[in-house]
């Protein structure tokens, strides 16, 4: 039986087999370790990163009131300089998605004559801070607003 078993031990045919198995599975063992381990790191970095990019305040210092888009309602006696630059100044402080998505309702609601001149006001100073952050196309805005020098359709619903 010595004989055998030593036979055995020595023969090295199949051993490559053998030998790729025990690597393969140990391969495969430490990836899913590995995924296992950085999944918990990328979830806590990815939520660090998002909590400090939100924290962080882009400066949008470029923004400036500009009395021109406002000349409509300072003809018609609407609205006073200093009304517009307060409207301006509380637009401004919004973001730049919460503009868009005001906008888009704000000029429906124009084209269906639900607006007061108030709510105009605020529109226009929407366009205003819209037209200078370049977050929407100039060519909407000076069709509706006139904010590029255009006279824009606004007028003909003050």
């Amino acid at each position: 039986m010595s004989a055998i078993f030593s036979s055995f031990l020595s023969d090295e045919s199949g051993a490559v087999t053998v030998d790729w198995v025990v690597l393969s599975a140990a391969s495969v063992a430490m990836s899913i370790a590995t995924a296992g381990v950085l999944t918990g790191g990328l979830d806590a970095m990815v939520s660090r990163l998002d909590a400090e990019l939100r924290d962080q305040q882009m400066s949008d210092s470029f923004v400036r009131f500009t009395s021109a888009h406002f000349e409509p309602f300072y003809e018609r006696g609407l609205a006073t300089p200093e009304q517009a630059l307060e409207a301006f100044d509380a637009i401004n402080l919004m973001m730049n998605q919460e503009i868009i998505d005001w906008l888009e309702a704000g000029i429906a609601q124009l084209q269906a004559g639900q607006l007061t001149p108030e709510d105009m006001l605020y529109l226009t100073a929407m366009a205003s801070v819209a037209r200078q952050r370049n977050i929407i196309d100039a060519q909407i805005l000076d069709q509706y607003f006139g904010v590029d020098g255009g006279t824009g359709s606004l007028e003909s619903y003050l």
